[in-house]
């Protein structure tokens, strides 16, 4: 039994206004439900035409949540944009959501609570352990130095 382009149609509408998608979302979710490709291109135009997928709405919503909800930086967040497939003017649009004083606050804030994890008898690689830590949530390494001297660790 296949579904009609309708019935699809309002399952990917459902699909797209339950949380903020991008292209490669929908394409992926139709490909699982082997939808031929030229149905999958009109379907995808459509969603576009209705402004249920707007790749730049998504990763502007992406950059603001994985920086405030997860605390990342920018290097993870555009790893994790480009294997959605986005372009990289999108991507750079989409990084400006990020305050710069809120970032190095954020990294501030990582290094300092990282620092009062780590046992204070294992201090031989503790400033390494928290180097390691911040850039491995994605933030950029000349950063994190800088602020590492900056608060004397």
């Amino acid at each position: 039994m296949n579904p009609s382009p309708e019935s699809l149609l309002q399952k990917l509408q459902r699909f797209c206004a339950y949380q903020e998608r991008c292209s490669l979302d929908v394409v992926q979710k139709l490909r699982a439900w082997k939808v031929p490709k030229s149905l999958q291109e009109k379907l995808l135009k459509q969603l576009k035409e209705e402004e249920l997928i707007d790749d730049q709405r998504f990763a502007n919503a992406f950059v603001r949540g994985k920086f405030r909800v997860n605390r990342w930086g920018r290097n993870r967040i555009t790893y994790e944009l480009r294997a959605r497939q986005l372009s990289e003017p999108v991507i750079s649009i989409a990084l400006r959501e990020i305050d710069e004083e809120q970032y190095l606050d954020t990294i501030r804030t990582l290094i300092i609570k990282k620092n009062q994890e780590i046992n204070p008898g294992k201090t031989v690689n503790k400033r390494e352990k928290i180097i390691n830590f911040v850039v491995g949530k994605g933030f950029e390494s000349d950063l994190v130095l800088r602020m590492i001297q900056s608060i004397n660790i």
